[in-house]
């Protein structure tokens, strides 16, 4: 599954292995973030006017649906609580919300970029409860403990949308525009790579 926007209409695809459309559905704005649910429902972030988190079934029917104050929400993860996280920008802060729309946790995030649009991208709550947070406009990402203070840094990544937090306690980053995925360790070394320039897998030895 994946989402289009740009050319052509705004819409969300599923394909089978041979590439043929097995549903399509036009949501009323921008998506970039998605989540699809064990039950076959899609939650994602809509980044238009209003803004927000919606679930959706594949009847395309709203079953929850959260509208943010903030001027553009692009960034949302389900938890496995039923709680959804919400990445506002503007300002730019984390807020966990509950089945019922409520608000029960705000992180507050930190971030150089003034215009809202690339303040934060996805993000995810950790094992340990800190929230980690890709920063498109910083180019960062960042881990954060419940009172919003940076416990982990990872700099230089151009335009990044997500990260991921491995098990084996190392972090998986999208490079977004430069088309680079990588993995590093919490001193900040990468262990494994790909670029699609080359198309090839590159692993090192700790």
């Amino acid at each position: 599954m994946f989402f289009e926007y740009g050319h052509g209409p705004n819409r969300f695809v599923e394909v089978d292995p041979a590439g043929k459309i097995t549903w399509e559905f036009k949501p009323q704005s921008i998506a970039v973030i998605f989540q699809a649910l064990p039950n076959g429902n899609i939650v994602y972030a809509y980044g238009g006017n209003p803004t927000g988190v919606i679930e959706i079934n594949r009847k395309g029917e709203t079953v929850w649906n959260y509208v943010s104050k903030c001027p553009q929400v692009l960034g949302c993860d389900r938890l496995e609580n039923g709680n959804t996280l919400v990445a506002e920008q503007g300002p730019c802060q984390v807020v966990e919300v509950d089945a019922k729309g409520n608000v029960v946790h705000t992180t507050k995030l930190t971030t150089a970029e003034k215009e809202f649009h690339r303040q934060v991208r996805n993000v995810h709550k950790l094992k340990n409860g800190n929230i980690l947070a890709a920063h498109e406009g910083d180019g960062a990402i960042r881990e954060y403990d419940s009172n919003g203070t940076v416990v982990w840094e990872y700099k230089g990544v151009e335009n990044t949308g997500d990260a991921l937090r491995l098990e084996n306690g190392n972090t998986l980053i999208a490079g977004a525009t430069t088309k680079r995925l990588f993995e590093v360790t919490p001193e900040g070394k990468t262990v494994w790579e790909f670029h699609s320039r080359s198309g090839r897998k590159r692993r090192s030895r700790l």
